[in-house]
């Protein structure tokens, strides 16, 4: 029997969103396939994926939230939670070198970091010459959201090996923050093979009240400026000026209290299209949604390689995204997906109301992109050039 390996995975949080979900569906992988890994999980934020990390963590969770100046040790039970008082004078690197030093005693064979933010965390582990991992999904405004650029360029090389999430992100490392592209290697994002829809079309549209005539679009994502939802007013505006089919533009994401979208619902009302907009709050089963979408939008500045994109693609949904906006690009090209000039939303009206007004051409680009996503971005063929790299590594 092979001997037993530790190691550290870091998570940003534990949220209901692309990142955590992705390296939640890694670690359920290697769990299963490689049973001689000993696994522990530090998150430095909690969320509502906490107890499905927790039973994936052969020890203990650890929530390191610096932002409240202290950290908690959280039993997989979670029937016992202990507070480490730290001296609230301490700064944020004076705390990660605390719980990296505790950590380091564990004596890990590998740490794997998700996200950017947890770049920083990695650090002492590679300077005691253990071999570090992190994923990086972000483009430049998500990376400078969490560090400056100078601090990137000056520790993005001091990891083993940096696992960007599409093409755009691996360019994006290389060329703005000089790192070692030598370290740096581009491993796709990937979905479930298995999607799970709880509810099935006809009852999400009678829950919606949408008749069966009209026909659907819209998008999936966090409520911000990076991810474009200001824009789908005006969009809205466009698209039913264009044409007199009957349609619904679903907002799925965020909260109705937080003011994106509040301010969104006004500016709905102001262009008169408040009718044809349904907006439903971030919750626990966004596929159910994008499963009744005749057509998926991006409408993201700067995004990666999105997961929900992806499961538009399993799902067959023909895809319309902003070129210049990052891995959706590199997905959508050479005819598998229509590509709006950036920010141009009279061309992406145009290209919707072609969409709207013919079932066919969608159909086309809904099988193309899935039939692409499962030949080029398959959850098997991504997963295991992950753990090949692990195991390199380890």
């Amino acid at each position: 029997m092979s001997e037993t390996k530790k190691i550290l995975v870091i998570s940003h949080e534990a949220s209901l969103s692309g990142a955590p979900i992705l390296v939640l569906s890694l670690l359920k992988k290697l769990r299963q396939q490689r049973k001689n890994y000993s696994v522990d999980v530090l998150l430095l934020r909690p969320g509502q994926l906490y107890e499905d990390f927790a039973k994936l963590s052969d020890n203990k969770i650890l929530v390191a939230n610096y932002f409240n100046q202290s950290l908690s040790f959280v039993n997989r039970n979670f029937k016992k939670f202990q507070n480490a008082f730290f001296p609230k004078q301490e700064t944020k690197e004076e705390q990660i070198e605390k719980i990296t030093g505790k950590l380091l005693q564990n004596n890990y064979d590998l740490v794997y970091a998700n996200t950017a933010e947890t770049l920083v965390w990695t650090i002492p582990f590679y300077k005691k010459n253990i071999p570090t991992i992190v994923a990086i999904h972000e483009l430049t405004f998500g990376i400078e959201s969490a560090y400056s650029k100078d601090f990137i360029i000056e520790n993005i090389s001091n990891v083993s090996m940096v696992i960007a999430g599409s093409n755009a992100v691996a360019d994006n490392l290389i060329n703005r923050y000089n790192a070692d592209p030598k370290k740096v290697k581009a491993i796709h994002s990937f979905v479930d093979e298995k999607l799970e829809i709880q509810k099935n079309k006809e009852q999400i549209k009678n829950e919606l009240s949408i008749p069966e005539s009209d026909i659907i679009l819209g998008i999936a994502s966090s409520q911000e400026l990076r991810k474009g939802t200001d824009l789908v007013p005006l969009l809205v505006k466009k698209i039913a000026d264009r044409t007199n089919i009957h349609f619904k533009f679903i907002n799925l994401g965020g909260s109705s209290k937080i003011g994106p979208v509040k301010c969104s619902k006004i500016d709905a009302e102001k262009l008169g299209v408040e009718d044809k907009i349904i907006y439903i709050d971030h919750n626990k089963f966004p596929n159910d949604y994008i499963n009744i979408f005749d057509i998926f939008l991006l409408l993201s500045r700067e995004d990666p390689f999105p997961l929900v994109m992806l499961t538009a693609a399993k799902l067959q949904k023909p895809i319309v995204a902003f070129e210049q906006s990052g891995g959706a690009v590199e997905f959508l090209e050479n005819d598998h997906g229509i590509l709006a000039p950036y920010l141009d939303l009279d061309v992406m009206a145009d290209e919707i109301v072609k969409l709207l007004q013919d079932k066919t051409l969608r159909e086309n680009y809904g099988t193309k992109i899935q039939h692409r996503l499962e030949q080029e971005y398959s959850e098997d063929k991504l997963t295991s050039q992950i753990f090949n790299l692990i195991d390199e590594l380890v």
